[in-house]
């Protein structure tokens, strides 16, 4: 019983800080504008920019502490791109062909994630966060010992769980990634009768 006390947790504060329906804003490129071209959105919620015609991107010119950048074009060959939001704050984008045509745009975030990304050890992270194939959790034992490494959606599910051996020194632990779907996933590692640690990640396109 006491194993499955993380997963309540994780659900419980998730309940209680977000909306447990993330939602997908679509902002379409019309000839020289984003439109929308100001929205406000949630943590948790996914920005889709959608192509119609010429050539454009949509690239971050602003964004909050901690929050990614990104640079994607907007063509018939790459005709959307999504972005999901993980920190609160303002954002600013443009299309850096047409910026100085006023091509740009922007959007508010409000909520948060944070609470459930419990720092229990500085030399535990993820790498590369975002990813779109493979990820690793790296971490650094004094001793060798088994733990339990698994794999939470937004909700709480569970969606993969397995047991994992530490050893004494750097660890590499691959986390298995491609078959999920674009979005914000919590990794979990829990070793023996230690804390369990959480860390937050974003699965890419």
């Amino acid at each position: 019983m006491k194993k499955f006390i993380p997963l309540f947790l994780i659900a419980f504060i998730l309940s209680s800080t977000i909306s447990l329906k993330a939602t997908v804003i679509v902002i379409t490129q019309q000839d020289l504008t984003f439109n929308p071209s100001s929205v406000t959105v949630s943590v948790g919620d996914t920005i889709r920019w959608l192509w119609t015609s010429g050539v454009h991107t949509t690239t971050s010119t602003s964004v909050p502490d901690g929050a990614q950048t990104w640079d994607s074009p907007l063509t018939s060959e790459v005709s959307q791109f999504e972005y999901v939001v993980t920190v609160s704050g303002n954002y600013s984008y443009v299309c850096t062909p047409h910026a100085s045509l006023g091509m740009t745009g922007s959007f508010t975030a409000s909520g948060t994630l944070g609470l459930v990304e419990k720092v229990i050890s500085s030399n535990v992270r993820l790498y590369p966060n975002p990813a779109k194939e493979q990820t690793s959790l790296l971490i650094s034992s004094v001793k060798s010992a088994t733990a339990i490494l698994s794999l939470y959606d937004l909700v709480g599910n569970r969606l993969i769980s397995n047991e994992v051996l530490i050893k004494q020194g750097t660890n590499n632990l691959p986390v298995p990634i491609v078959e999920i779907q674009p979005g914000i996933y919590f990794v979990e590692l829990k070793i023996e009768n230690q804390p369990a640690i959480v860390r937050r990640f974003v699965k890419s396109r």
